[in-house]
């Protein structure tokens, strides 16, 4: 946890914004939520994560830090469909997986590609 909670909500803030175009896309590919929804859910997002993150022992950089932003953005996806009647109608097999695979399981597929994706580039 950071001990201040400007820094800690600086902190935030900036994992958010460094992370915003993944969390869209897992929101709106990976789960197929419709645009306006998925801003909204972001909102909510950023207040739950920022609340997390300032809970003793939680981890205070960046790095330590992305993985519980990426899962609990997989949550709140999983816990939208979950409360749609219809969720069983989705038609897009990519969102059906996400939904069998549980929000744990892509959170890690995700983390996993970015961490791929950051030591290919800095083996260039």
């Amino acid at each position: 946890m950071v001990s201040n909670s400007t820094d800690a909500r600086e902190k935030v803030a900036v994992l958010f914004k460094n992370t915003e175009q993944v969390i869209d896309s897992t929101l709106t590919c990976v789960y197929g939520i419709p645009s306006d929804d998925a801003a909204q859910l972001q909102v909510e997002l950023f207040a739950w994560f920022d609340r997390f993150a300032r809970r003793p022992g939680t981890p205070d950089s960046l790095i330590s830090l992305r993985p519980h932003l990426l899962s609990m953005a997989c949550k709140i996806a999983h816990v939208y469909w979950s409360g749609r009647v219809d969720a069983s109608l989705v038609g897009d097999e990519r969102v059906r997986r996400s939904l069998a695979l549980g929000p744990e399981v892509v959170a890690s597929e995700i983390e996993e590609r970015l961490q791929r994706g950051s030591s290919e580039m800095s083996d260039q």
